[in-house]
C-alpha cells in the first residue's frame, strides 16, 4: 500500500487535539473526536490493505494478525510494564484492585467492556483510571477480529456486493446506536457494535476509491474545495463540540465525514489541505502519534494520584512534555526496531500469545498485592472505610441508571406518627442528607426523592438523562398535592450543570422549581452547594497519612470554595432573593475553618470526591433541622447559619 503523508499528517491532527482534552479541557473541548478520526483512518487503511491483498491472493488471517502484533503490541505492552509498577507504587488498594481488572482486560482487548461495567468516560472517577484510552484500541482489536473474515466471505461469495453489504453494517451500526443512546449512552460510547459505523465510514471510502481508481480524473477545483471544507469543519467539531453532548451519534458524522473527505481528496495532492497536512512537522507528529496516545493519558492520571488533586496547568505541561519525550523513545527503541526485525511469522504470533498472558499473569499478581495491603489493619485502612460510609439504602431508594423511582415509591425515613414530612427532592447529592436527617429529626418523616445526574429542575433535561425532566414533572405536581409535605429542600451540585450545555435551562428550571413549590404553600429551602474535590477524599487522607502528611491539607480554603462555586452560590442567592425560598448554608457549617473540613477524627466527611458521606450529612443536617424551626420572613434571602 503506498504511504501518505497526508494521512500521516492527518493522525496528528487526531492526537493533538486528544493530548489537549485531557490536558486542559477548556483549550479544546472536543478535542475527545480525535479518536473517531482515528477509527476512520484505522477503516480505511485497513480495509485497503485487505482488498489489495485478496485482489493479488496473497490475503492470509495468520499474516494479517501477525502484523497487527508487530504494529500494535510492542508498544502498548512496553507501555503496560512500566505504568503497572508506578501503579503498584501511588495507588490505594481499592484503585490497584481496579486497575489489575483493567490490566487483564486490556491484555485481553476487552477494556472498552470492562469499562463500561464501572464508569463512564467523562465521568470523575474515569479520571482517575490510568488504562481508560485502551477503550479504543479494544474497539479496533474487535474490529480487526470481525472484519477480516467478513470481507474475506463477502469477496469470495459476493464480490459485486461488498458496497452495499459494508453500508449496510455501517447503517445498522448507526441505527443501534442511536436507539442504545438514550436509554444507555454509556454503552453506547463504549460498545464496538455503536461504534462500528465510523469504522465502516473509512472502509467504505476504501472500497469506493478502490473502484474509483479506473474513472476520469476530476476538476482540481473539486479537490480544493472539498479539502478546504472538510478540513474546516474537523478544526471547527475539535473546537465547537463539548464532552456533555449526546456521542456519538449523529454528532460523530461530522468529524468522521469530514476526516473520509480529506483522505479523499488526498491521493491526488492536489489540494491545499493536503499539502498542509504533509507538511513535516504534522508528519513527525503523526508518526508518534500511536505511542502519544498510549502514554499521555497514564501520565496525567499518575501525575493526578500523585498530588492528590487535579494537576495544575505547569504539572500538566510537564506530564504532556513527559509523555512527548516517553512517545519517541518507545517509537526509536520499541516500536521501530520490531517492524523492521525479520522475525517469522510464527515467532510473532507466539510472542503476541505470550505477552496476552504475561499481561494476565501481571493482572493477577497486583490483585494479590491490593488484597493483601487491604487486608493490612491500620488508620490508613480506617481512613479508607470512608469510602463505603454512605446511605444504607441508596441503592433502594435512589434512582441510578435507567431505573426510576416513583412518587409512590419514595422512601420515609423518621417517626412514622410525625404528621409532617420534609421532602429532600434533588441529584444523588441528597442521598445521604436524606437518611442523615431522616436519622436526626423527631418531629417530621423526611421522604427522598433523589435521581442521579437529574437535580430539581423543571424541564430541564440533563446529559445522558432523557427522562429527567418527565420525572421532575411528576415530582412537583405530587409533592404540590401532598398536605403532608410542609417543606422542601432542593440539593443539588450545581456547578456539574452549569458548566454543561443547558445551563441556562437549568437555572431556569431551578426558577420554575421554586416558584411552583412556593405556590403550592410548601416551604422551599436551598442547599448550598458541598465544597467538593478532584480527588476521591477517602483515598487522599489514606494517602496522606502513609505519607506522614497532615489531613486537614487535603480540604480547600475558604476562598477556594468560594471561587470554585462562584457560580453556583451566585445562582442560589438569586433563587432566595425573592423570598420564596431560603437558603442552608453549608460554607458555615464545614467552612468555618481555613480549610474546609474533610475529616472527622479518622471519618472522612466524603465517601468520594464530591459526595458527602454519612458522616458529613450528619454534620450538615443539623442545619437543616435549625433553620425549620426559623419562621420564614418575606426577607429571608441570605443563608442561615448553623451555629
Amino acid at each position: 500500500m503506498k504511504f501518505r503523508p497526508d494521512i500521516e499528517g492527518l493522525r496528528a491532527l487526531a492526537i493533538v487535539p486528544v493530548v489537549v482534552f485531557h490536558a486542559w479541557p477548556a483549550a479544546m473541548p472536543g478535542g475527545f473526536v480525535g479518536v473517531d478520526i482515528f477509527f476512520v483512518i484505522s477503516g480505511y487503511l485497513i480495509t485497503t490493505l485487505l482488498l489489495q491483498r485478496l485482489a493479488a491472493g496473497s490475503y492470509s488471517i495468520a499474516s494479517f494478525y501477525a502484523a497487527r502484533i508487530r504494529r500494535i503490541f510492542p508498544a502498548l505492552f512496553a507501555m503496560l510494564a512500566l505504568v503497572a509498577p508506578a501503579c503498584w507504587l501511588l495507588l490505594e488498594p481499592a484503585a490497584l484492585h481496579e486497575f489489575a481488572r483493567l490490566l487483564g482486560a486490556t491484555g485481553l482487548f476487552a477494556s472498552n467492556i470492562e469499562l463500561y461495567r464501572t464508569t463512564g468516560y467523562f465521568e470523575g472517577a474515569a479520571e482517575l483510571k490510568p488504562l481508560l484510552h485502551t477503550w479504543s484500541l479494544a474497539v479496533e482489536e474487535q474490529y480487526y477480529i470481525v472484519f477480516p473474515p467478513l470481507l474475506a466471505l463477502l469477496w469470495r461469495f459476493a464480490r459485486r456486493r461488498i458496497g452495499i453489504a459494508l453500508v449496510a453494517v455501517g447503517l445498522a451500526s448507526l441505527a443501534w446506536c442511536l436507539k442504545l443512546m438514550p436509554y444507555d449512552a454509556e454503552w453506547a460510547f463504549f460498545a464496538a457494535p455503536a461504534r462500528t459505523f465510523e469504522l465502516m465510514i473509512g472502509s467504505v471510502l476504501a472500497w469506493w476509491m478502490g473502484r474509483d481508481e479506473a474513472s476520469s480524473p476530476r476538476p482540481a477545483w473539486v479537490d480544493q474545495a472539498v479539502g478546504g471544507l472538510a478540513l474546516a469543519a474537523l478544526v471547527g467539531s475539535l473546537l465547537l463540540m463539548r464532552a456533555d453532548h449526546a456521542f456519538p451519534g449523529p454528532a460523530a458524522l461530522w468529524p468522521c465525514l469530514a476526516t473520509a473527505a480529506l483522505i479523499w481528496v488526498g491521493s491526488t495532492r492536489r489540494a491545499l489541505a493536503t499539502r498542509w497536512l504533509s507538511m513535516a512537522p504534522l508528519r513527525w507528529i503523526g508518526a508518534h502519534s500511536f505511542s502519544l496516545y498510549l502514554w499521555h493519558w497514564p501520565v496525567l492520571v499518575l501525575t493526578r494520584h500523585l498530588v492528590l488533586d487535579q494537576p495544575t496547568p505547569v504539572q500538566a505541561t510537564l506530564a504532556v512534555a513527559l509523555s512527548v519525550a516517553l512517545a519517541w523513545a518507545s517509537l526509536r527503541w520499541v516500536e521501530a526496531p520490531v517492524r523492521q526485525s525479520k522475525v517469522a511469522q510464527p515467532v510473532m504470533l507466539v510472542a503476541g500469545a505470550s505477552t496476552i498472558v504475561a499481561s494476565l499473569a501481571a493482572a493477577w499478581a497486583l490483585t494479590a498485592a491490593s488484597d493483601h495491603r487491604a487486608a493490612q489493619a491500620g488508620r490508613d485502612a480506617v481512613l479508607r472505610a470512608g469510602a463505603s460510609d454512605f446511605s444504607a439504602d441508596r441503592k433502594r431508594c435512589h434512582s441510578s441508571g435507567n431505573r426510576w423511582l416513583d412518587y409512590d415509591a419514595r422512601c420515609l425515613f423518621g417517626p412514622e406518627t410525625a404528621a409532617r414530612t420534609l421532602a429532600v427532592w434533588g441529584d444523588s447529592h441528597g442521598v445521604e442528607l436524606a437518611r442523615a436527617l431522616g436519622d436526626q429529626a423527631s418531629g417530621r418523616r423526611v421522604a427522598q426523592l433523589t435521581g442521579s445526574s437529574c437535580p430539581p429542575a423543571l424541564d430541564y433535561t440533563p446529559p445522558g438523562r432523557p427522562r429527567c425532566a418527565e420525572v421532575n414533572r411528576g415530582i412537583v405536581e405530587r409533592l404540590g398535592r401532598d398536605a403532608s409535605v410542609d417543606t422542601v429542600l432542593l440539593v443539588a451540585r450545581h456547578e456539574f450543570y452549569l458548566n454543561a450545555s443547558g445551563a441556562r435551562a437549568f437555572e431556569a428550571g431551578m426558577a420554575e422549581s421554586v416558584q411552583r413549590l412556593h405556590k403550592a404553600g410548601k416551604r422551599v429551602l436551598l442547599l448550598d452547594p458541598v465544597p467538593t474535590y478532584h480527588y476521591p477524599v477517602p483515598a487522599a487522607l489514606a494517602l496522606r497519612w502513609r505519607r506522614g502528611e497532615d489531613l486537614a491539607a487535603q480540604g480547600q480554603t475558604r476562598a477556594q470554595y468560594e471561587s470554585r462555586q462562584d457560580a453556583s452560590l451566585a445562582l442560589v442567592q438569586k433563587l432566595a432573593a425573592g423570598g420564596q425560598a431560603q437558603r442552608v448554608a453549608v460554607g458555615e457549617v464545614l467552612c468555618r475553618e481555613p480549610r474546609c473540613a474533610v475529616v472527622d477524627g479518622d471519618h472522612s466527611l466524603y465517601f468520594d470526591d464530591n459526595h458527602l458521606s454519612m458522616t458529613g450529612a450528619a454534620r450538615v443536617a443539623p442545619a437543616v433541622l435549625q433553620l425549620l424551626e426559623v419562621k420564614t420572613t418575606a426577607t429571608a434571602a441570605g443563608p442561615v447559619p448553623f451555629r
